[in-house]
């Protein structure tokens, strides 16, 4: 067995000696490991099942739409450069009652193939049992929707479809690649109960919809090296005929799109929040290790006297440094595990895959473990590099005694300053950097609070604005292809509906200075009540002739102002492309949308006086009739409630939230209990002396106390407008870090979040301060005052 070194049981004695300042740096480690561990591991979980299951289910690279197609084009795709494999389906949209929900699910009916060997986008079964191929009534179902609805195997369900009744039974419980996640339109936000994908054999799909020997869906698969848009532009060209939408590329499938935006928020979150938790640590591992080269100036001389060198004398100090990051480090990686299980099991919620289980991502938690090692030695250089300075003879010679001159205290009259405070004052000017190193690591604590409390306040800021500022409806139905305006006064004739108005969208390729962006082309009346542009004054942005309003974000992608002119390349109906100029912007915070006159677009359509959807308002005592009536209207293939979709928004944004700033009001309060705790630590350890005199002088305990505590109460204060500012910093940073096209949140802060960020940083000073001030009344008086020899 190999016996330490001296130096080495030095080195147990001062980490079982400085345990609770350790342990508090430490903890500052950890976080920040934590969070890169967790960050990547819940990043491999998603990429590993993402890649298995879209290899499984031969995932598609290019997807298309059309009206109607004869199958007998399915060669003509097979033979576009680049394709390897072609799938055609069949996929139509309705409406269907399920017994449990208020309004009406959306109902996607897609065709299985003949030969699911060779199809693409195949599904998985999880459950039952797949459709006999001979029967018409049988049907699997996303696994999501019956999970969410209620809805069980065997039971059966029935869906108006393209006008048709399409009654079936539930035999499986499927899951698919193009259906990891189903945001629903109205929100861009997952809503799986209303949201029903169900797939039924061909023939069943081809006399329900009333597709016979056509299909209006495509998928592609692309050859190694192949060019899409060469791809994407043949495959236009073929369905141009058939009613065919602009084709798009996998990364622009809802689906996958929503996947990735969280994968490149996760990995945001690691690369952003850990140097925050290291560059802390560093300063605290500096505060601590500073201090103890000055205790132990007599014992460095003694052992250069005896003949140790210089790296010698300083390598116990980089070895604590060392040693305190180890420990964080292995405490970080065991609480990522944690974290990442936490997070992965919310993504079980959102993203449905076969299989979605924790994985630790040891590469990661290497890298992250080097760079806490490095941070802490690069904090503990400067002491370390002290030590190795020190010659024998100044060493163990007495510090050289302080100092003191008149500052503007003593100009002070005796009675307008007491003495407990003009000592806190004198020794915070003493040490100037170490009290605004105190003072920098507790504001970023509370800037941590406060930048990611802001999550909630912005929520309720775009709900606010998106569906009670902007729109003012109650209930929204989709027509299944352009109808006349004069539908509107069927609409109104529905059971409880007070008003109506018609809304005409399109998809669209807005391009402008070389760049392009996909955007939802929309329609109003310049007179509409339910749905207006807002600017960011609240106030209402007018149509002006055949103009644009734009959203703010759309602008910016675009890079383009009130008066420059934009191409729009419609991507439905005949594809019509017109240079129009840009109006208004408006201030939006989902989605990319423009908005152009209803009748302006119907000109640009070539079509009549036209809408594909109604906006409603209808007596909320009545919704029930309303969507009984709507089910056995043909026309309507979708229905959507504001009061649901915003309970539903609050809902997922909520539980997506509160695991995330559960983590992070944890890891800004270890920050600030971390600084606090070793900044009274290190101010206890110098002045036990100073007190311990002062209580034989006639202080008391509490006189002592105040003076101990009183410097970090004062550093606490001074951090706080400092830590305030930070916050509305951080906030503004992470909302361009996290915003994407389904959401962008404002970074609004409230009273009420304020009050919640500045509550947990008292409570964490509060309790680190208290652990350290309780031991003015332990103090050993005889042992404290003895003279050293």
């Amino acid at each position: 067995m190999v016996k330490p070194s001296p130096l080495d049981r030095k080195l147990l004695r001062d980490l079982w000696r400085l345990r609770w300042q350790v342990a508090a740096i430490a903890l500052l480690i950890a976080c920040g490991v934590s969070v890169a561990v967790m960050a990547y591991s819940a990043q491999r979980v998603l990429v590993r099942a993402q890649e298995a299951f879209y290899a499984e289910t031969a995932f598609a690279d290019v997807f298309a739409h059309a009206r109607r197609a004869p199958t007998s084009l399915a060669g003509a795709l097979l033979r576009i450069d680049g394709v390897t494999a072609a799938d055609i389906r069949i996929q139509e949209a309705g409406l269907m009652d399920v017994p449990g929900l208020s309004r009406p699910a959306v109902a996607r009916l897609i065709s299985l193939p003949d030969d699911p060997q060779r199809a693409l986008n195949r599904v998985r079964l999880v459950r039952g049992r797949m459709p006999d191929p001979t029967r018409s009534d049988e049907a699997v179902a996303l696994s999501a929707f019956l999970d969410a609805s209620g809805v069980r195997l065997g039971d059966r369900l029935t869906a108006v479809v393209a006008g048709r009744s399409f009654t079936f039974r539930v035999v499986g419980a499927v899951l698919s690649p193009q259906h990891v996640c189903v945001p629903a339109p109205e929100s861009l936000m997952p809503d799986d109960a209303h949201q029903a994908v169900i797939w039924a054999p061909r023939r069943a799909v081809e006399r329900g919809a009333g597709m016979a020997g056509a299909f209006n869906e495509v998928a592609l698969t692309l050859a190694p090296g192949a060019s899409a848009p060469a791809v994407l532009a043949d495959l236009d060209r073929l369905l141009a005929p058939y009613g065919g939408r602009a084709s798009y590329v996998r990364a622009d499938q809802p689906s996958d799109k929503f996947l990735s935006a969280e994968l490149r928020e996760l990995s945001t979150s690691a690369t952003v929040l850990p140097p925050v938790f290291l560059l802390v640590a560093a300063a605290l591992v500096n505060l601590v290790v500073t201090r103890l080269v000055e205790i132990e100036r007599e014992q460095i001389g003694l052992l250069k006297a005896f003949g140790y060198g210089r790296v010698a004398a300083a390598a116990p100090y980089l070895k604590l440094a060392a040693a305190i990051a180890a420990a964080g480090a292995v405490g970080g990686g065991l609480l990522g595990v944690g974290l990442a299980a936490a997070i992965v099991e919310q993504y079980r919620q959102y993203f449905r895959f076969p299989v979605l289980e924790p994985q630790f991502h040891g590469p990661a938690f290497v890298l992250a473990s080097l760079v806490a090692v490095a941070a802490a030695l690069g904090g503990a250089a400067g002491a370390a590099r002290r030590a190795a300075a020190l010659s024998p003879a100044v060493a163990m010679q007495p510090p050289r005694p302080t100092s003191y001159r008149k500052g503007w205290l003593d100009r002070l009259p005796s009675h307008a300053i007491d003495q407990a405070t003009r000592m806190i004052v004198r020794s915070l000017a003493r040490f100037p950097l170490r009290s605004v190193l105190t003072a920098v690591g507790m504001a970023a604590s509370l800037a941590l609070l406060v930048g990611t409390q802001f999550l909630f306040d912005s929520l309720d800021a775009v709900i606010d604005r998106t569906y009670y500022r902007a729109q003012s409806w109650s209930e929204a139905v989709s027509f299944a292809e352009p109808v006349s305006r004069s539908a509107l006064a069927d609409a109104t004739r529905l059971p409880a509906v007070y008003a109506a108005e018609g809304v005409r969208s399109v998809g669209a390729r807005l391009q402008a200075g070389g760049r392009e962006e996909r955007v939802r082309l929309v329609g109003l009346d310049p007179d509409s009540k339910f749905s207006r542009p807002l600017d960011a004054r609240d106030q209402r942005v007018p149509f002006k002739g055949g103009g644009l309003v734009i959203g703010e974000a759309l602008a910016e992608r675009l890079s383009v102002a009130p008066g420059d002119v934009v191409r729009v390349a419609v991507v439905d109906g005949r594809g019509p492309i017109a240079d129009l100029p840009v109006t208004g912007l408006a201030r939006d915070f989902s989605g990319l949308t423009a908005y152009m006159p209803r009748r302006e677009l119907n000109r640009l359509m070539a079509e009549g006086d036209v809408i594909d959807s109604a906006q409603l308002l209808v007596a909320a005592d009545q919704r029930a009739d309303f969507y009984r009536a709507v089910e056995r209207v043909p026309t309507i293939v979708g229905a959507s409630s504001r009061e649901e979709t915003v309970a539903g928004w609050r809902q997922a944004m909520a539980e997506a939230f509160q695991v995330t700033i559960s983590f992070f009001v944890a890891f800004a309060a270890a920050i600030a209990f971390g600084v606090a705790y070793n900044a009274c630590r290190i101010s206890f350890s110098e002045r036990a002396r100073d007190l311990a005199t002062l209580h034989v002088l006639g202080f008391g305990h509490r006189e002592c106390a105040y003076i101990l505590a009183g410097e970090i109460v004062v550093l606490a204060l001074v951090a706080v407008p400092l830590g305030l500012l930070g916050g509305v910093g951080l906030s503004h940073g992470l909302v361009a870090a996290y915003s994407r096209d389904e959401v962008r949140l404002p970074a609004v802060i409230g009273a009420g979040s304020y009050g919640v960020a500045l509550l947990a940083y008292v409570v964490a000073v509060g309790v680190a301060a208290a652990l350290v001030v309780r031991r003015v009344w332990t103090l050993d008086l005889v042992a404290v005052l003895k003279t050293r020899e």
